[in-house]
């Protein structure tokens, strides 16, 4: 018996590969009714009742403008074409804080990975007010075949720019 070999299996995939479309996978279905009885807890399956330690009525009441949400779409939708190099970075200066505008420009320059992906194309974009003058936005695109999400703020006139919106923060995964 030889005692010098020794063999690794290779480290497993935990990304599908870029260019794969992944196949739907069917949903196990029991063929039985899962009754109370078998359950090994006493929990029911539903969520508890949330307490409310702090009153968010006023801040849900509030409704973001038309205006901030064309804005969130028109602001996130530049920022990807520069990161894309499909705009130049000059033109976010216009809607961007001069520290995004900075971020945006390196990751542009360096050449990040997921530009092999393809191009950025903005899904979906949701805006919720934090106070009449600033909101949070969230959303996600896709490069070819992956979902990614892009987060940021905006606020409304802060000083030194014009009285519209503007681009303050921005958190790209």
């Amino acid at each position: 018996m030889n005692a010098g070999h020794r063999f690794l299996s290779r480290a497993p995939q935990f990304e599908p590969p870029a260019n794969a479309i992944p196949a739907a996978v069917p949903r196990h279905v029991p063929s039985t009714p899962i009754s109370s009885t078998s359950r090994r807890s006493p929990h029911s399956g539903r969520s508890p009742q949330r307490s409310a330690v702090h009153d968010d009525s006023a801040l849900h009441d509030e409704k973001v403008t038309p205006e901030a949400r064309r804005f969130a779409e028109l602001a996130l939708r530049l920022t990807l074409e520069v990161m894309d190099r499909r705009r130049v970075p000059a033109q976010l200066r216009a809607v961007a804080a001069p520290a995004v505008v900075d971020v945006v420009q390196s990751i542009a320059r360096s050449g990040h990975a997921g530009n092999r992906l393809g191009t950025a194309t903005l899904e979906r974009v949701r805006v919720r007010p934090v106070r009449s003058d600033a909101a949070e936005v969230f959303g996600t695109y896709t490069r070819g075949h992956r979902v990614f999400a892009i987060a940021a703020r905006i606020e409304r006139g802060n000083g030194a720019r014009l009285p519209g919106w503007a681009l303050t923060s921005l958190r790209i995964a």
